[in-house]
């Protein structure tokens, strides 16, 4: 072990067992040897640095002097980066359950072929190793290792279920072991959970197809609409303290006639809350998008950067030239 991996075996301490039990399973979903201690130590040790390189910088170079506020600075800086590093480790995971079930279909019809010409199934099973499978190809080479050694065929079968964090894949797993312990017909049990595989597929492109209308008008309505309503709000509350400060000028005769334009907020505060807003919108509108699309909120998480990001050139494109030169027009 070297002095990385110690420091970040000795950092992992600091989290809880549950904790560690958790990130090692989903490396192991993942597909990544590594040790959980390892990931979470070094995980946790450059959130620490982020944290403390915030509170200096904060503290140095725009001379914050609040310890409330360095230190609330830090440890929300400490808990972005630990979820950026655990989010990615979450769609490295989704991502390799895809790839799965995007080929199961095919494996299960290869190895059904392979049962119907005589073949045993473990070797029907290892014949279905193809590079093309990806992830199921490893898993299949170390399901049959196994079996070929200590472990028997329905438990390297099960652990292999176990491995890749798919529901599709444990069923089709069961199905499989049952299958053979009951003496069924193996091949034609293979061909119609493949068939309700592929079919299952078919109805999630048309229901996502279906869908697409809802993603378009939520990714319209987080892009444009909203950053175009909050850039006219600021030009509105401008024109007004524009009018305020030419009524300040008129003195008496306002005064006099009873006219005054205050504006009530500031345009600097409205776009300070608009920039808030189209941070959070863009979070809970990927989110949506994530439910719609894909079925899980998480997964559409990775929408939320570009989504902030267009949001705001928008706003500040609108508010800055399409907006100024209209009202010059006008």
């Amino acid at each position: 072990m070297n002095i990385y991996e110690w420091v970040a075996n000795r950092t992992s301490y600091l989290a809880p067992g549950r904790i560690v039990e958790n990130i090692g399973q989903m490396l192991e979903w993942a597909g990544l040897k590594q040790d959980p201690k390892v990931w979470l130590g070094s995980v946790l040790f450059f959130s620490w640095l982020c944290a403390v390189i915030v509170f200096l910088g904060m503290w140095v170079m725009f001379e914050i002097t609040s310890i409330l506020v360095l230190v609330l600075s830090g440890c929300a800086v400490l808990v972005f980066v630990f979820f950026v590093f655990y989010f990615m480790l979450l769609l490295r995971v989704e991502d390799r359950r895809k790839r799965v079930e995007r080929v199961l279909p095919d494996a299960l019809q290869m190895i059904s072929a392979n049962v119907r010409a005589g073949v045993s199934p473990v070797i029907a099973l290892r014949m279905a190793a193809r590079p093309e499978f990806g992830p199921l190809e490893d898993e299949i080479k170390v399901a049959t290792a196994k079996s070929l050694g200590t472990a028997s065929f329905g438990d390297a079968l099960m652990d292999m279920g176990t491995r890749i964090r798919s529901e599709v894949l444990n069923r089709t797993v069961s199905l499989f072991t049952s299958s053979m312990k009951s003496g069924g017909n193996l091949a034609a049990l293979l061909e119609n959970t493949a068939a309700e595989i592929q079919e299952a597929h078919e109805l999630r492109r048309e229901l996502i197809a279906g869908t697409n209308m809802y993603v378009v008008f939520i990714v319209f309505t987080m892009v444009v609409g909203m950053p175009l309503l909050l850039a006219i709000s600021i030009q509105f509350v401008s024109m007004v303290e524009g009018l305020q400060v030419k009524t300040a000028g008129a003195g008496q005769f306002t005064h006099e006639l009873g006219v005054a334009v205050v504006s009530p907020v500031s345009a600097v505060f409205i776009e300070q809350a608009a920039l808030v807003s189209l941070l959070l919108t863009a979070v809970f509108a990927s989110m949506l998008v994530g439910v719609i699309h894909d079925g899980n909120e998480w997964y559409g998480l990775r929408l939320a950067p570009l989504f902030a990001i267009s949001a705001v050139v928008v706003f500040y494109v609108l508010k800055t030239y399409v907006l100024k030169a209209l009202l010059g027009a006008m």
